[in-house]
């Protein structure tokens, strides 16, 4: 999925013909872990201003923004101003139901005198009709619900000020993740990765990716990339390295003779005794490794310096 295609389909917040409608459902967890879906009955004037404050945030974050990037999670960098297309073959489990949600089918509703308002676990908030429409996922934080038994809370009644005698379920304009024609966009890194296994899945995948390293017979000790990403830090490094990378179609010398010939590297990864594979050392010699697999490595002709493509680091940024 691309930018403007993404751009495309959120527009419909700015249709001024066709009907534009709301809805909002609750992702609730019962006690054995298991989740529904809930419909949340809401009025007309909720419903219009809800509607109103999501086009606003929709419209200043994504639609207007003319620096704003989408990026596919697999390989790109966390930077500002990007959005995320999960485009990861193992899919989140905890968002499953999510992802197999239909906001124009009939689910129960919730109730206030059958369901505990703090087994709340997500906010779904569908916009548009059943021929054009998104959903936004927004989680339920500890935060989000203000909880009558934890605070004294006040509220005006006439004159006089009462004890708040419910919990209060908050809803601000903030977005974690966008579903769209069965895709996922990531607007919330840090909630995808706290909350909904995301770590795991980049280990998980980087795993597999060092199976591709394997065939190569390029390193003498792999042993050590495989630890090495036990940390999601350099898990994520080695999940960038695209099975269709020009250097794995390289023929294993090549590579060798790269390094060795380079002013710079040849200075930071060694060979082993045999001098036709690679010896993982150091977490230096770790990471440009990765980074050579993953054709990361650059020469500007302008000021012959080199760097790695996308981060732009001299290669002595790296020690």
């Amino acid at each position: 999925m691309e930018i403007q295609e993404l751009k495309e389909k959120l527009n419909l917040v700015n249709d001024a013909i066709n009907p534009i409608g709301i809805n909002i459902h609750l992702v609730k967890k019962g006690e054995d872990g298991t989740e529904t879906i809930l419909d949340a009955d809401i009025s007309p004037e909720l419903a219009d201003e809800l509607k109103e404050i999501f086009t606003v945030a929709i419209n200043e974050k994504i639609l207007n923004n003319e620096e704003i990037e989408l990026k596919d999670i697999s390989t790109a960098q966390e930077t500002i101003n990007s959005l995320f297309f999960y485009d990861l073959d193992e899919f989140p489990e905890k968002l499953a139901i999510a992802k197999e949600f239909d906001p124009f089918i009939d689910y129960p509703t919730f109730s206030f005198s059958n369901d505990d308002m703090e087994t709340i676990k997500a906010i779904i908030v569908t916009i548009g009709n059943a021929d054009n429409y998104f959903s936004i996922y927004k989680h339920v934080y500890p935060v989000t619900i203000v909880r009558q038994d934890k605070m004294l809370g006040l509220i005006p009644i006439g004159n006089r000020f009462e004890k708040l005698n419910s919990n209060i379920l908050q809803i601000n304009s903030s977005i974690d993740f966008l579903f769209t024609d069965d895709s996922l966009v990531i607007n919330n890194l840090k909630t995808l990765a706290s909350a909904y296994g995301y770590n795991e899945i980049v280990k998980n995948q980087a795993r597999q990716n060092i199976n591709l390293i394997s065939g190569l017979d390029l390193i003498d000790n792999l042993e050590e990339l495989t630890s090495l990403v036990d940390n999601v830090k350099y898990a994520k490094r080695v999940l960038r390295i695209k099975p269709d990378s020009p250097v794995l179609q390289l023929a294993k010398t090549r590579i060798i003779a790269f390094i060795t010939s380079h002013p710079k590297l040849s200075g930071k990864i060694r060979l082993n005794a045999a001098g036709d594979k690679i010896l993982l050392d150091t977490d230096v010699s770790k990471v440009i490794t990765i980074g050579i697999l993953n054709d990361d490595y650059l020469k500007s002709n302008l000021t012959e310096l080199d760097y790695e493509s996308e981060s732009k680091l001299t290669i002595a940024d790296e020690s």
